[in-house]
């Protein structure tokens, strides 16, 4: 009987001493993964930097817009007109994209706060991207009767007409400040989806 009680005892201290051993492995085991968790979440200017440069430049706004223009090139005289003047008329849509070259951006543009989590960038305007034609161009000519019978060339006439419908597409909007404020601004969005998986939030530095 006693042979009995001290297996029961002898069995109950094992059973402890285990379970002791295997809290304590599981406590040191869970300090250093969060331990190791933390120092994962917490990011650099450089980690930062690299990630924005992923993008190079980030479309925010692309704009549609009717443009219309005449081109008179004139001869000096409405004589040599006659001859050989000529004239374009052009419209069609143009598509402007406008946006932020993130490639543009250093480790001096950018401030990291890790207590609160915010990743502040200072971004560049927004410039125009890209300007193409959606669609057709409508383009007619007028020329001198010289002109007409041995100088005309249609490409010509097409491209400098296409030349100048961008032109005057790309002056509408960098006149317009309001347009490329929003675009800057609306470069937010895509940075905190960018940043979204590490826990911080961005800010835009004004």
């Amino acid at each position: 009987m006693m042979k009995i009680k001290q297996f029961f005892l002898t069995t109950i201290i094992s059973f402890l001493f285990g379970f002791l051993i295997g809290v304590s492995a599981g406590l040191v085991i869970g300090i250093k993964v969060t331990k190791q968790s933390t120092e994962r979440q917490l990011v650099s200017s450089t980690v930062v930097l690299d990630k924005i440069k992923d993008q190079s430049f980030l479309v925010t706004r692309t704009i549609v817009t009717e443009q219309s223009t005449t081109i008179n090139i004139d001869q000096g005289s409405a004589w040599s007109n006659f001859w050989w003047g000529h004239e374009i008329t052009a419209e069609g849509l143009m598509q402007v994209d406008i946006g932020v070259d993130l490639g543009t951006i250093t480790e001096g543009d950018i401030r990291i706060n890790n207590e609160n989590k915010v990743i502040e960038i200072n971004l560049p305007d927004a410039e125009i991207y890209n300007t193409s034609l959606e669609g057709s161009i409508d383009v007619s000519t007028k020329s001198g009767i010289l002109k007409k019978l041995f100088a005309s060339d249609d490409n010509e006439d097409y491209n400098l007409a296409m030349s100048e419908l961008a032109k005057q597409a790309e002056d509408s909007i960098n006149s317009n400040e309001e347009l490329l404020s929003e675009a800057k601004a609306s470069a937010l969005s895509t940075l905190q989806a960018i940043f979204k998986d590490t826990g911080y939030s961005v800010k835009i530095l004004e």
